[in-house]
Protein backbone atom coordinates (compact mmCIF):
# COMPACT_ATOMS: atom_id res chain seq x y z
CA UNK A 1 0.00 0.00 0.00
CA UNK A 2 0.90 3.88 -0.49
CA UNK A 3 3.72 4.75 2.07
CA UNK A 4 2.21 8.20 2.00
CA UNK A 5 -0.65 7.09 4.36
CA UNK A 6 0.91 4.40 6.94
CA UNK A 7 -0.19 5.48 10.02
CA UNK A 8 2.17 7.10 12.27
CA UNK A 9 2.54 6.73 16.04
CA UNK A 10 3.43 10.35 18.15
CA UNK A 11 5.77 9.30 20.90
CA UNK A 12 7.69 11.84 23.27
CA UNK A 13 7.09 15.14 21.14
CA UNK A 14 8.08 13.22 18.12
CA UNK A 15 5.67 11.84 15.54
CA UNK A 16 7.47 8.80 13.80
CA UNK A 17 6.04 8.37 10.09
CA UNK A 18 6.14 4.12 9.31
CA UNK A 19 8.92 4.80 7.20
CA UNK A 20 12.04 6.82 8.20
CA UNK A 21 12.90 10.13 10.20
CA UNK A 22 11.10 12.23 13.00
CA UNK A 23 9.31 15.67 12.51
CA UNK A 24 8.56 17.49 15.55
CA UNK A 25 5.30 17.81 17.38
CA UNK A 26 3.69 19.07 20.91
CA UNK A 27 1.44 16.07 20.94
CA UNK A 28 1.48 14.05 24.09
CA UNK A 29 3.61 10.64 24.20
CA UNK A 30 1.41 7.90 22.81
CA UNK A 31 -1.22 10.05 20.94
CA UNK A 32 -2.43 8.82 17.66
CA UNK A 33 -2.45 11.37 15.31
CA UNK A 34 -6.29 11.14 13.35
CA UNK A 35 -6.09 9.53 9.87
CA UNK A 36 -7.06 12.33 7.22
CA UNK A 37 -10.70 11.97 6.11
CA UNK A 38 -10.41 10.81 2.58
CA UNK A 39 -13.00 11.48 -0.50
CA UNK A 40 -13.36 8.84 -3.15
CA UNK A 41 -10.99 10.20 -5.79
CA UNK A 42 -12.04 8.01 -8.70
CA UNK A 43 -14.43 8.79 -11.33
CA UNK A 44 -16.35 6.18 -11.06
CA UNK A 45 -16.55 5.44 -7.32
CA UNK A 46 -19.83 6.57 -6.01
CA UNK A 47 -19.77 8.78 -2.95
CA UNK A 48 -21.11 6.38 -0.80
CA UNK A 49 -18.21 3.88 -1.98
CA UNK A 50 -14.71 3.89 -0.87
CA UNK A 51 -11.90 5.29 -3.27
CA UNK A 52 -8.22 3.69 -3.26
CA UNK A 53 -7.19 5.73 -0.26
CA UNK A 54 -10.55 5.37 1.56
CA UNK A 55 -9.20 1.84 0.83
CA UNK A 56 -5.97 1.69 1.47
CA UNK A 57 -6.97 2.91 5.23
CA UNK A 58 -9.90 0.43 5.81
CA UNK A 59 -7.13 -2.41 4.94
CA UNK A 60 -4.76 -0.56 7.01
CA UNK A 61 -6.42 -0.69 10.11
CA UNK A 62 -7.79 -4.54 9.74
CA UNK A 63 -3.99 -5.43 9.55
CA UNK A 64 -3.13 -3.02 12.86
CA UNK A 65 -5.58 -4.36 14.50
CA UNK A 66 -4.52 -7.72 14.28
CA UNK A 67 -0.81 -7.00 14.06
CA UNK A 68 1.17 -6.36 17.15
CA UNK A 69 4.05 -4.46 15.72
CA UNK A 70 2.32 -3.43 12.25
CA UNK A 71 4.28 -0.30 11.91
CA UNK A 72 7.39 -2.44 11.15
CA UNK A 73 5.59 -3.51 8.06
CA UNK A 74 4.86 -2.57 4.51
CA UNK A 75 1.49 -3.74 3.19
CA UNK A 76 0.19 -4.88 0.07
CA UNK A 77 -3.23 -6.32 -1.06
CA UNK A 78 -3.40 -9.83 -2.59
CA UNK A 79 -6.15 -12.06 -3.83
CA UNK A 80 -6.31 -15.98 -4.74
CA UNK A 81 -8.55 -15.49 -7.70
CA UNK A 82 -8.85 -18.99 -8.34
CA UNK A 83 -10.22 -20.26 -5.26
CA UNK A 84 -13.08 -22.21 -5.87
CA UNK A 85 -16.54 -23.69 -3.42
CA UNK A 86 -19.56 -23.97 -3.71
CA UNK A 87 -23.03 -22.53 -3.71
CA UNK A 88 -26.07 -23.58 -2.02
CA UNK A 89 -26.77 -25.99 -5.14
CA UNK A 90 -23.75 -28.00 -5.07
CA UNK A 91 -22.17 -25.97 -8.00
CA UNK A 92 -18.93 -24.72 -7.79
CA UNK A 93 -18.33 -21.22 -8.00
CA UNK A 94 -15.07 -18.96 -7.74
CA UNK A 95 -14.76 -17.65 -4.16
CA UNK A 96 -11.33 -15.86 -4.09
CA UNK A 97 -9.69 -14.99 -1.05
CA UNK A 98 -8.37 -12.00 -0.31
CA UNK A 99 -5.70 -10.94 2.13
CA UNK A 100 -3.43 -7.92 3.42
CA UNK A 101 -0.04 -9.48 3.16
CA UNK A 102 2.41 -7.44 5.55
CA UNK A 103 5.97 -7.90 4.40
CA UNK A 104 9.75 -6.77 5.44
CA UNK A 105 12.97 -7.35 4.57
CA UNK A 106 14.68 -7.13 8.42
CA UNK A 107 14.06 -9.77 9.60
CA UNK A 108 12.63 -11.45 6.47
CA UNK A 109 9.41 -12.05 7.03
CA UNK A 110 5.79 -11.94 5.69
CA UNK A 111 2.84 -11.78 7.94
CA UNK A 112 -0.66 -13.26 5.51
CA UNK A 113 -3.85 -11.50 7.01
CA UNK A 114 -6.85 -12.82 5.73
CA UNK A 115 -9.45 -9.86 4.77
CA UNK A 116 -13.37 -11.24 4.43
CA UNK A 117 -13.94 -9.16 0.60
CA UNK A 118 -17.92 -8.44 0.99
CA UNK A 119 -17.69 -7.28 4.58
CA UNK A 120 -14.39 -5.58 4.78
CA UNK A 121 -13.28 -7.23 7.82
CA UNK A 122 -10.76 -8.96 9.40
CA UNK A 123 -11.28 -13.28 8.03
CA UNK A 124 -9.30 -15.19 9.65
CA UNK A 125 -6.04 -15.43 12.16
CA UNK A 126 -2.98 -13.93 10.47
CA UNK A 127 0.08 -16.30 10.34
CA UNK A 128 3.80 -15.34 10.24
CA UNK A 129 6.07 -17.02 7.77
CA UNK A 130 9.52 -16.43 8.70
CA UNK A 131 13.00 -18.44 8.06
CA UNK A 132 11.96 -20.46 10.92
CA UNK A 133 8.56 -21.73 10.12
CA UNK A 134 8.95 -21.42 6.33
CA UNK A 135 8.76 -24.64 4.39
CA UNK A 136 8.44 -23.10 0.40
CA UNK A 137 7.89 -20.10 -1.31
CA UNK A 138 7.45 -20.11 -4.96
CA UNK A 139 6.40 -18.21 -7.85
CA UNK A 140 3.83 -20.15 -10.04
CA UNK A 141 3.53 -19.97 -13.46
CA UNK A 142 0.75 -18.10 -13.87
CA UNK A 143 2.57 -15.59 -11.97
CA UNK A 144 0.89 -16.01 -8.44
CA UNK A 145 2.68 -17.06 -5.33
CA UNK A 146 2.37 -19.73 -3.08
CA UNK A 147 3.73 -19.68 0.57
CA UNK A 148 3.51 -22.71 3.38
CA UNK A 149 4.48 -23.15 6.77
CA UNK A 150 6.21 -26.18 8.04
CA UNK A 151 3.13 -26.64 10.18
CA UNK A 152 0.99 -27.26 7.11
CA UNK A 153 -0.66 -23.52 6.15
CA UNK A 154 -0.32 -23.28 2.72
CA UNK A 155 -1.21 -19.75 0.94
CA UNK A 156 -1.70 -18.97 -2.89
CA UNK A 157 -2.26 -15.23 -3.81
CA UNK A 158 -1.97 -12.80 -6.88
CA UNK A 159 -0.73 -9.13 -6.33
CA UNK A 160 -1.46 -6.66 -8.85
CA UNK A 161 -0.03 -3.06 -9.50
CA UNK A 162 -3.91 -2.04 -10.03
CA UNK A 163 -6.91 -3.88 -8.50
CA UNK A 164 -10.57 -4.28 -9.26
CA UNK A 165 -12.45 -6.80 -7.10
CA UNK A 166 -16.47 -7.04 -6.60
CA UNK A 167 -17.15 -7.54 -2.81
CA UNK A 168 -20.83 -7.95 -3.82
CA UNK A 169 -22.83 -8.41 -7.28
CA UNK A 170 -23.29 -5.11 -8.69
CA UNK A 171 -21.00 -3.45 -6.82
CA UNK A 172 -16.99 -2.83 -7.81
CA UNK A 173 -13.74 -1.59 -5.94
CA UNK A 174 -10.36 -0.57 -7.19
CA UNK A 175 -7.17 -0.19 -5.31
CA UNK A 176 -4.27 1.61 -6.80
CA UNK A 177 -0.85 0.21 -5.45
CA UNK A 178 1.83 0.36 -8.00
CA UNK A 179 4.66 1.74 -6.35
CA UNK A 180 4.27 -0.78 -3.63
CA UNK A 181 4.03 -3.97 -6.39
CA UNK A 182 7.52 -3.22 -7.35
CA UNK A 183 8.81 -3.24 -3.93
CA UNK A 184 6.62 -6.38 -3.33
CA UNK A 185 7.84 -8.47 -6.22
CA UNK A 186 11.57 -7.47 -5.35
CA UNK A 187 11.10 -8.79 -1.88
CA UNK A 188 9.23 -11.82 -3.00
CA UNK A 189 12.46 -12.89 -5.18
CA UNK A 190 14.65 -12.51 -2.18
CA UNK A 191 12.10 -14.38 -0.03
CA UNK A 192 11.73 -16.90 -2.64
CA UNK A 193 15.59 -17.05 -2.59
CA UNK A 194 16.40 -17.22 0.81
CA UNK A 195 13.50 -20.39 1.07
Amino acid sequence: MDRAFSGRVVGADHVRPAIGGRIPTSRPAGTFLPRPKMIPQLPHAAHDEPGSDDLKNILRGIFDSQILNYGDYNLIFAVNARREGRDADGARISKPRCYVIGYRWQPTEIMVAPVNGQTLTGGGVPVELNMTNLAHAVQLADGDYEVATNTGRTFRFGVKPDTIFQPAPQKELHLEQADDYVDFELFMQTFIALA
